[in-house]
């Protein structure tokens, strides 16, 4: 659905439109290489972790949001972590963002 304010929404949020994100953090089975060498050794340990497979299958918030996650693999969670804080973040700022917008409209039409 496109409306006059998406036009308005895009430049607020370029920066997240325009973020990559690394194939691994959707699909922990992904056989793209990481070009980092420690990354590719926590990815490798975070693959065959049999406990974490079984999160896995609920989502891969789930397995990131896992408290052993920023412990047993720091340089994976210091990727992931950006990622968590942001989609959130801009979810809540729309939100806010449409429900004023809702309210100026329904007061200006009253």
């Amino acid at each position: 659905m496109n409306t006059s304010n998406d036009c308005c929404y895009l430049p607020k949020f370029e920066d997240i439109l325009l973020i990559e994100i690394p194939p691994w953090i959707i699909n922990r089975f992904d056989e793209t290489e990481v070009e980092n060498v420690i990354l590719q050794e926590e990815l490798l340990e975070l693959i065959i972790n049999e406990e974490l497979k079984v999160t896995f299958k609920r989502g891969y918030q789930k397995l990131w949001l896992q408290v052993e996650i920023p412990e047993k693999y720091p340089g994976l969670w210091g990727n992931v972590q950006k990622l968590l804080i942001a989609f959130p973040s801009s979810y809540l700022v729309e939100k806010s963002l449409s429900a004023v917008t809702n309210l100026l409209t329904k007061k200006e039409a009253d």
